[in-house]
């Protein structure tokens, strides 16, 4: 079983941000359970607080595929140099309401420098327009969809993962599911400090997610992929966590149960981070370290297939 670590003092960077938001007056992101009106509060906070690092990138193109509910707007990300060590399917955070290709773009940007691949970045469905399973069933498609078309992407003779972050993660884990049980090869999930037992948690994303039915709805591995029957055969698994996170219990719960299903895990725990810190890249040194090792992470998984 994997230790807990012992936390430090909160990275400074990022605690004076937190403090300046305070002072704002500013709500909580999900306040309101509005979704159009949330999603313009975060791009606010995110262009103020803390705004996206300025990354070199190779070639952007959006485009759109079929999905369940319609088509899905990808943008398709390639690293700025080399040759590409396989393909990466990154659903993006945001607690299930916020979120879209603009605010995680150098997200995937910094997992196709560095890691190498060629980054499908899905534009999944939001709630609370859209209540589960519409997400996890647009992840699924995107997946899939990725898998039928990697001779276009990171090369057909190239591994296949996928990753996300926070509510990213948990479609992230939803999708490493569905490739085991599609029979779809999947070389790596890399999991950012993902939401993986939503049974957990009663707050707004969740609420807004997962409808009247919360009490059940998070009870299904799809939404909680800890639930799962087993987990054994699921991709070998990289975890990213702050040991400051809200999702920290979470977390470490998820990765001990992989590796007790056989599953092959690298946790990664950061003592002085909390929840989000893959956003937090442009003011926190910690937190652009953090990023960049887990990247690299993923590089090396990927060439050791």
């Amino acid at each position: 079983m994997f230790a807990p670590l012992a936390a430090q003092a909160l990275d400074p960077a990022i605690a004076e941000m937190q403090q300046r938001w305070k002072a704002s007056g500013i709500p909580d992101l999900y306040e309101g359970r509005d979704g159009p009106v949330s999603r313009e509060r975060a791009r606010n906070v995110r262009c103020v607080f803390y705004p996206k690092p300025d990354l070199p990138h190779g070639a952007i193109e959006n485009t759109t595929i079929p999905g369940p509910g319609g088509v899905i707007p990808v943008r398709i990300i390639r690293p700025v140099a080399g040759e590409p060590t396989g393909t990466l399917v990154f659903f993006h955070g945001g607690g299930f309401i916020l979120g879209d290709l603009d605010s995680h773009e150098a997200h995937a940007i910094r997992l196709a420098n560095r890691a190498g691949v060629v980054v499908v970045h899905v534009d999944y469905r939001l709630a609370p327009e859209h209540i589960f399973p519409a997400a996890a069933d647009d992840a699924e498609a995107s997946l899939a969809w990725a898998h039928a078309h990697l001779a276009e992407l990171g090369g057909a003779d190239k591994p296949l993962a996928v990753a996300g972050d926070s509510a990213g993660g948990n479609f992230a884990a939803v999708a490493a599911l569905y490739a085991r049980d599609a029979g779809i090869p999947l070389a790596a999930q890399l999991l950012l400090y993902p939401a993986t037992d939503l049974s957990r948690l009663n707050g707004i994303p969740e609420q807004c997610y997962l409808g009247e039915q919360i009490a059940t709805a998070a009870l299904d591995p799809r939404a909680s992929p800890i639930k799962a029957t087993t987990l054994a055969g699921v991709a070998p698994a990289i975890i990213g966590v702050g040991v400051r996170d809200f999702l920290y219990t979470d977390n470490m719960t998820y990765a001990n149960a992989l590796q007790a299903a056989g599953v092959p895990v690298l946790l990664r725990q950061y003592a002085d981070l909390n929840h989000g810190f893959f956003s937090f890249c442009a003011i926190s040194a910690s937190s652009e370290a953090a990023s960049n090792q887990l990247s690299d992470d993923l590089r090396q998984q990927l060439l050791s297939v």
